[in-house]
């Protein structure tokens, strides 16, 4: 679930294109300077920080259990990494789940519906890990009542996960997967096919009593939501006010991603040279024609590989069905990654400002779904990484805990 693609910094390439003099200069003397520069920049190239991804690590048993509910929820994918969430633990034997008014995405997923979908992953990972220790959970969607539907969900309670000691409550087959599950941007192999079994495993996840899932696998339509996906990425892109959004939340270097543990990551020593002499400005929004519009266009072209997609739609437009549909998603995701198969959420045509209306209205004709009764919740791409994925950066535990 994130919108991060267009936002990779410029390579060794780019390079090559006419400096303006005074950043010339400044290109100059940092090069004249490499000696000293390379090390500190080097370190930070195409990894993230240990300390950034601790939480990717095993959790102990020992571990009070409604943190480790929580250590494990954490890792729960959502919009552009922003880690919506406030557990609330002043009630013993209890979890409020809040959403964070400060991490919403008021431009891109206007009426927080993405957010609520990342809760949904969140709570999953929570009752999974729960069970893993010998409890159930029982979840009480919106104790307060749902937020209106074009209203922003931030500050409310999304949930109350009310545990109860049952030894006899069956283990998550899937939660062996959850420190495994990463979202893998890289190419797809094309030539390497997603087995049927996967694909029908994957839809009938999807599918339930609030949802239907399912999955797009052949050629003309492929061709067709990939333009879809495509147009819907540009005009974010072209979109001041959400790429903007966007370039706020980039974490380019080391440094940057070590002192802010969400957001849209960006590793890599020629992204920090390139930002660190003013080469990369991260909020020039990109114009039509431009080399910078041309450049980040061209990183589109990865993220039409692959052999699918695969989707979720909510049978109705509550609130409760798009926080269900983050739990399917993440369960989906969690059956991708036992497979052996990489999943790529691709947001940009879900999305629900009004540039995108008519992408929006063509990705629903393209699989027959009515817009206004049956919402898209999610789609991805599916196949095979041409490299292996890395778990993102997350926030210190002690971060979303109140009470």
């Amino acid at each position: 679930m994130s919108l991060s693609t267009q936002f990779q910094a410029p390579t060794a390439s780019d390079l090559a294109r006419p400096i303006p003099a005074l950043d010339r200069r400044r290109f100059i003397a940092l090069a004249s300077g490499g000696v000293v520069l390379a090390t500190p920049l080097a370190s930070a190239a195409g990894i993230y920080p240990s300390d950034a991804v601790q939480a990717w690590l095993p959790v102990p048993e020992s571990t009070e259990i409604r943190r480790y509910m929580l250590a494990h929820a954490l890792l729960a994918p959502n919009p552009h990494n922003r880690q919506p969430w406030v557990a609330d633990l002043k009630k013993d034997g209890e979890i409020t789940l809040v959403c964070d008014a400060e991490r919403l995405l008021p431009h891109t997923d206007p009426f927080g519906r993405q957010i609520l979908v990342g809760c949904g992953a969140f709570i999953e990972l929570a009752v999974m890990a729960a069970a893993q220790r010998g409890y159930s959970v029982r979840v009480d969607l919106f104790p307060a009542g749902e937020p209106g539907l074009r209203e922003l969900p931030g500050g409310r309670t999304v949930a109350r996960l009310v545990l109860e000691r049952n030894a006899a409550v069956p283990r998550d087959p899937l939660f062996a997967q959850i420190q495994k599950r990463h979202t893998n941007k890289t190419p797809y192999d094309n030539d390497r096919r997603v087995p049927a079994d996967v694909w029908q495993a994957l839809q009938k996840t999807g599918t339930g009593a609030a949802l239907v899932g399912g999955a797009v696998t052949e050629a003309a339509a492929l061709k067709q939501m990939r333009k879809l996906t495509r147009e819907s990425y540009e005009i974010e892109t072209l979109t001041p006010r959400t790429y903007l959004e966007s370039a706020k939340l980039l974490r380019i270097g080391g440094s940057e991603i070590a002192k802010n543990r969400d957001g849209i990551s960006v590793t890599g020593l020629m992204p920090q040279i390139l930002s660190a002499v003013g080469l990369f400005d991260r909020y020039e929004v990109p114009l039509p024609g431009s080399s910078n519009y041309q450049r980040l266009m061209d990183r589109w072209a990865p993220f039409e590989t692959g052999s699918g997609y695969v989707w979720i739609a909510a049978r109705n437009t509550s609130r409760a069905a798009q926080v269900e549909a983050g739990r399917a998603w993440v369960r989906m995701h969690l059956q991708a990654t036992a497979a052996g198969v990489d999943m790529h959420p691709l947001s940009q045509a879900l999305q629900e400002f009004v540039e995108v209306k008519t992408q929006y209205e063509g990705m629903h004709r393209l699989l027959g779904l009515d817009s206004g009764a049956t919402p898209l919740q999610m789609l991805a791409r599916v196949g095979y990484g041409v490299k292996a994925a890395e778990g993102s950066p997350r926030r210190e535990l002690g971060g979303i805990i109140r009470g």
